[in-house]
């Protein structure tokens, strides 16, 4: 049987909103790793305060110690349950070793069979009675009762002080979601605490803890649906630490090591285990050398590169001091950061820069790059040189009858051809359309005709082969070797060697001629 209690209201709205904040949270699971652990934490203080509603109604002894009892498998594990969101939402659930969670289911299946099996030890209570005019039965507590209530305690004052030390170290944002969790979980303690030690007791006729838990549901609901408390929640800087694509290399002032990510780890190889203590030089004896001295209080950026597995891979090192709040230095933070791919997509864009892309050699832009160092050296140590030009032979004819893609297979066999007989120090470039360049350091006037003697020949006598077609190639060449005269420029000598050019086409093509300094000019 059952009576309605002035009390019954406001604890049932209690319960209500704590089954609803349940299944709200429950809802979001699969999305939030903490939010099924709230959710069970809310429906276990649903349950506490259902049941305590229940015990107020009831107009029996049986019925008042039948929902005591029941209240406590809410009453039990929902502190239990606050102590572990706690860890978890705070990022400390490695706290939560095997010993530690058989200690606490231990304490929660221990509790309810106690309290269940009462009648046959009274260690929880030596007596349950009504008294006329109190809708909570009374009782006289055995030894049992001040054991879970010490447990009790200790396990929300745990989850208070986790909270308060998070607070000081989130961003504010987090910090108005945690002082909500924070008051909510130590409010109705707190009440609890004022009565059981001075005597303070606002509602005598019922448990003050039960009447405090609508304001607790209160206060997680606006940390659920105002600051998203479940939704959006830090993430530890350890596990960023600990998975981040990047590499970690914590310094201490005086430059040894002190922490390394298993992305560094993985990077240094199984000798980084015992790298913690050393200094920096030593652990990067076979990689690169990070700028960084323990008295560095700027910022550094540098690209650096490692050789693993026979390739380079290369990172971004950012090397950063970190200073406390009096802005003493403290350590120094190295970042490395992965860039190979781009590194290798910006090393493929500086080739295709400088690379003819129809015959695959050097392309004029690039050659002047290189030519102009190699001529000014030539000039200043009054070093031998030769520009050698080569334009194929009646080229306009060979697209004309066979098609531009039967002069790019020509152009394409001309340039590999040619690039066969190069040295190391040559420079090989296509100069434009069906011309060649080439620049021959230490090369004298026989050497160079030589070598144009001999590439002439080449082409004579071999053979392009284009679909159907064998087609047949001259070139023509001229060269210009380099004069000691004043003001000569690369330029200069390159529109020699194309003089020359012309007038071996002017001779008849597949001839070579040499650039010679006018007789008018000569001394």
């Amino acid at each position: 049987m059952f009576e309605y209690t002035p009390y019954f209201l406001p604890i049932i709205a209690s319960s209500l909103i704590l089954f609803l904040l349940g299944i709200y949270s429950f809802r979001l699971r699969d999305k939030v790793e903490i939010a099924g652990l709230f959710a069970l934490q809310n429906f276990a203080m649903g349950v506490w305060t259902l049941c305590y509603a229940l015990e107020l109604s009831s107009t029996t002894l049986e019925g008042k110690i039948l929902w005591a009892k029941m209240k406590y498998l809410g009453s039990t594990t929902g502190p239990v349950l606050w102590f572990v969101f706690s860890l978890y939402y705070t990022n400390h659930k490695n706290w939560l070793s095997l010993p530690l969670k058989m200690l606490l289911g231990f304490f929660i299946l221990f509790t309810i069979g106690v309290v269940f099996t009462n009648e046959l030890h009274h260690w929880y209570w030596t007596k349950i009675f009504i008294l006329p005019g109190f809708p909570e039965s009374q009782s006289e507590h055995g030894f049992y009762f001040w054991v879970y209530a010490a447990g009790i305690y200790l396990l929300i004052l745990a989850s208070v002080i986790i909270y308060i030390n998070y607070y000081r170290t989130v961003p504010v944002y987090f910090r108005r979601q945690s002082i909500l969790l924070v008051w909510g979980t130590f409010l109705p303690l707190g009440i609890r605490i004022l009565e059981d030690f001075v005597d303070w007791d606002p509602f005598p006729k019922v448990d003050n803890i039960i009447l405090f838990l609508l304001i607790s549901a209160v206060l997680y609901a606006i940390a659920l649906f105002r600051y998203s408390a479940l939704e959006i929640v830090p993430i530890a800087h350890s596990q960023v630490v600990q998975n981040i694509n990047s590499g970690i290399i914590v310094l201490d002032a005086l430059g040894r090591v002190v922490e390394l990510n298993p992305f560094v780890q993985k990077l240094l190889g199984a000798e980084s285990r015992t790298f913690i203590g050393k200094p920096l030089n030593e652990i990067l004896t076979d990689g690169p050398k990070i700028k960084y001295s323990p008295h560095m209080l700027i910022q550094v950026e540098e690209e650096v590169s490692f050789v693993r597995n026979g390739g380079s891979e290369y990172f971004i090192a950012q090397v950063a001091p970190i200073r406390n709040e009096r802005k003493n230095l403290l350590c120094h933070v190295i970042s490395l950061v992965y860039m190979t791919e781009r590194k290798y997509a910006e090393m493929e864009l500086e080739r295709l820069a400088r690379t003819d892309m129809l015959t695959a050699i050097t392309n004029r832009r690039h050659f002047f790059e290189l030519a102009e160092s190699q001529f000014a050296l030539a000039q200043r140590y009054d070093h031998q040189l030769a520009i050698m030009m080569l334009d194929v032979d009646h080229f306009k004819s060979i697209n004309d009858r066979y098609g531009h893609l039967a002069g790019d297979a020509v152009l394409q066999s001309v340039a590999q051809k040619c690039q066969s007989h190069m040295r190391s120090t040559d420079i090989f470039a296509r100069y434009g359309g069906e011309e060649f360049i080439f620049l021959l350091p230490e090369q004298t006037e026989a050497g160079a005709v030589e070598l144009a003697e001999r590439l002439r020949q080449l082409l004579e006598q071999a053979e392009v082969k284009f679909e159907a077609w064998s087609l047949k190639v001259t070139a023509s060449f001229g060269l210009a070797l380099i004069q000691k005269e004043s003001g000569l420029t690369l330029e200069q000598m390159i529109d020699r060697a194309d003089q020359a050019l012309y007038q071996s086409k002017r001779d008849g093509r597949n001839r070579i001629t040499v650039w010679q300094l006018p007789s008018s000019e000569k001394g």
